[in-house]
């Protein structure tokens, strides 16, 4: 999927981004998943994050990988109102905490849906319905997938609400049973708002920590 003028319209304050999302490199994506109505495992980002005119666009992006390669760069853009508020005019830390967490997890979801294409998707709602209506203990039905282990966050500036910001997260590393990842919240000029860094771990494999 290639931007629209939607896309264009909503992050036109984040110059840093355009030449990104008109990139034939870049792959753009509205930030979409989950089950169906009334079924959603996502539902904080899905209903709770964009109520109260919270968060009002969510785009994802990766740059393509090479053949038989790994994503190892992607971008998250981020449109929203009052709704994300914590001081007045400031938007929440835990907010801005989902939001990187998110973005930093976008990675492991693309690499994942481009090797077992939309089957990842139907995997993560069949264990949902297995943890809820089977009674499966948690190790069990995670076991094999990636999860947040740590996540390491510097505040560097407070973030204007409402307001769009942009996401950029690199891998740093990525082996069979750990990524980890940073991932830098900028303004729309570029100025760095802040830094998360984070390590994944698969589940049922994972080295100690």
């Amino acid at each position: 999927m290639t931007a629209t003028s939607e896309h264009l319209a909503a992050f036109a304050p984040i110059t840093w981004v355009i030449p990104y999302l008109t990139s034939p490199d870049w792959v753009v994506r509205d930030r979409n998943r989950g089950a169906s109505p009334g079924e959603d495992p996502d539902c904080f980002c899905h209903n709770t994050m964009r109520a109260y005119d919270g968060i009002q666009q969510w785009t994802e992006l990766y740059e393509k990988p090479p053949p038989q390669g790994k994503i190892t760069r992607t971008m998250s853009l981020c449109k929203f109102g009052p709704g994300l508020n914590g001081f007045p005019g400031i938007v929440h830390g835990g907010a801005l905490l989902t939001l990187m967490d998110e973005a930093l997890a976008y990675i492991m979801v693309a690499n994942e849906t481009i090797e077992h294409g939309l089957e990842f998707i139907a995997l993560d709602e069949k264990a949902w319905k297995q943890l809820h209506a089977k009674g499966r203990p948690p190790q069990e039905v995670l076991k094999g997938r990636f999860v947040t282990a740590k996540l390491d966050i510097k505040f560097l500036s407070p973030v204007l609400c409402s307001g769009v910001v942009g996401i950029e997260v690199n891998i740093l590393e990525n082996k069979a049973h750990k990524m980890t990842m940073r991932g830098i919240m900028r303004d729309g000029i570029g100025t760095p708002l802040l830094q998360a860094d984070g390590l994944w771990v698969k589940i049922g494999g994972a080295p100690k920590l």
